[in-house]
């Protein structure tokens, strides 16, 4: 997945390349984004990464898409039986965001975000190449609103600094963990890459 990750992060930041130039000042554009979340994830605090894309109508409506995944070793608070290694949990989710940015004309200015993904959780083992147990994990749905500033640095180029809320639902436990420690606040950067 952590590669995966990656090469839809480098695609976003090429295509956004490829955009940036084309989409001249007008009512519609596009943007790419790589995003940092900080977070807590079982009682301790995590770093998630991922990227967004998003297409800009009438410069206030954005529909588009991201995803999402834990960079940072969570401990999932128990114990491999066959490794006798702690487990680490991996948490991805993607889907839909919708954003709508009031006064968009100005240098500062504030919007706010619907995340609608879908997702999964699995457990790991630190050094996978000793024999371990494998785990699928569970499937969820993810409900992540959210206020952001963003400020223009330049044409193309935007900074955005906020916060969000992650929503866990059609999740039930798992190996010891719960929604809840799951869900949460979470702070949000995201550098916009595009002209609009």
């Amino acid at each position: 997945m952590k590669i995966f990750l990656r090469f839809l992060l480098t695609l976003i930041l090429v295509l956004s390349l490829f955009i940036a130039p084309k989409v001249k000042a007008q009512e519609n554009g596009a943007f790419g984004a790589p995003v940092l979340k900080y977070t807590s994830l079982v009682g301790q605090s995590a770093l998630l990464a991922g990227g967004r894309f998003g297409w800009i109508i009438n410069k206030s409506f954005v529909l588009g898409g991201g995803i999402y995944s834990v960079i940072s070793r969570v401990k999932a608070n128990s114990i491999d039986p066959v490794s006798g290694q702690e487990f680490v949990i991996a948490l991805n989710y993607g889907g839909l965001e919708f954003e709508y940015v009031m006064l968009s004309g100005l240098p500062v200015h504030a919007s706010f975000d619907m995340l609608f993904a879908g997702g999964g959780l699995a457990m790991n083992v630190s050094n996978k190449n000793v024999p371990h147990t494998s785990f699928y994990g569970q499937d969820l749905l993810v409900w992540e609103p959210g206020v952001n500033m963003e400020i223009k640095i330049i044409d193309w180029l935007h900074f955005d600094a906020g916060i969000s809320y992650r929503i866990i639902s059609s999740f039930n436990n798992f190996n010891n963990i719960s929604k809840d420690d799951l869900q949460g606040l979470n702070g949000v950067i995201t550098f916009k890459f595009g002209n609009y």
